[in-house]
């Protein structure tokens, strides 16, 4: 367990880039394969925290990270890269981050940290589920938003506006320092994020200013891929999707390749496959084993599955250097 005076103000404490929170966790998975649960207990490895207990967590160190192999966010993550350059993994892409940069990760994405340069200074912003949800709920259209910005995760930007954004960090970091006597310390903190939440969303998607509007379809949308996200490896067919949303599967299909330029079933098959990929090149599990955690009837289906989607059979994928 960890101590309940760890969840207050800054603390000095060793370092890890494993901000994982009680109620922000996420699944590491070590160089030899096997998972572990990073919960509230790597609070003990981290050097410097700034901490509003299960919401958010703000850190700013790189020394003795220990991020070998792949995690699956349970937590949102923003990085303002202040100096150095780092590459990262995400959903398999990799994208390389330099100073000036910001980087944004949401909750069940795939992440792996590749290589990082000795200089390597991050600002680091960690917020569990529920807080996004709240912070959510009050920016218009976000679904629609995070797959923008999932899209592209990553934005260098120019000196002056990058100053602003670290402005508006170092002013969230200290009024999470001096506000822990405060009854309305949540909301100025929630607040606080949220504003940076807006600032970084206007340069991440774009300068000029969009009207997007919402309408019932986007929130159809909306809905199919938060339950895809949390139930994809349990049901794969489209038709258990409609009847969560009471439509009919042709009128989902229609209506989520209209908007995204894929069908309902290619969303599925997609989160499916990056998760037998990741546990084909990061677990010692066999073929079998991924197959039966993926629900799917035997290797053979699996198998099929798999090599339709990737061009390629589960073993030749293992063991090719292919990501």
């Amino acid at each position: 367990m960890v101590k309940k005076s760890l969840f207050v103000g800054l603390m000095p404490i060793s370092s890890s880039l494993l901000f994982i929170l009680k109620g922000m966790k996420s699944k590491i998975l070590l160089p030899k394969g096997q998972i572990r649960q990073a919960d509230a207990s790597m609070l003990g490895a981290m050097q410097r925290v700034n901490l509003f207990p299960d919401k958010v967590v703000l850190f700013d160190t790189t020394e003795g990270m220990g991020l070998d192999g792949y995690m699956e966010l349970q937590a949102a993550l923003l990085v303002f890269v202040e100096k150095g350059s780092c590459s990262v993994e995400v959903n398999l892409k990799k994208y390389d981050m330099i100073d000036r940069g910001i980087f944004l990760l949401f909750p069940g994405q795939v992440v792996r940290f590749c290589e990082m340069s000795p200089d390597f200074k991050p600002l680091c912003i960690g917020a569990s589920k529920n807080m996004i949800d709240e912070l959510m709920t009050q920016v218009e259209d976000s679904m629609r938003l995070v797959l923008r910005v999932q899209g592209q995760p990553y934005m260098h930007l120019e000196n002056e506006a990058f100053e602003r954004v670290v402005a508006s960090y170092r002013f969230l970091e200290e009024k999470m320092e001096t506000t822990l006597d405060n009854p309305c310390r949540y909301s100025i903190v929630k607040h606080g994020l949220l504003s940076i939440v807006y600032e970084c969303l206007g340069h991440l998607l774009t300068e000029k200013r969009e009207n997007i509007a919402t309408s019932r379809r986007e929130a159809l949308f909306d809905a199919f891929i938060r339950n895809v996200m949390k139930k994809h490896r349990d049901e794969h067919g489209v038709q258990f999707y409609a009847d969560e949303l009471f439509v009919t599967p042709k009128y989902l299909t229609t209506v989520v390749e209209n908007l995204s330029g894929k069908s309902a079933k290619r969303w599925i098959e997609e989160y499916l496959a990056l998760d037998a990929k990741v546990a084909l090149k990061s677990s010692s599990k066999d073929v079998q084993e991924i197959a039966q955690d993926l629900n799917f009837a035997d290797i053979s289906v699996f198998g099929k599955f798999f090599k339709r989607v990737t061009g390629m059979s589960p073993k030749k994928y293992r063991q090719s250097g292919e990501e």
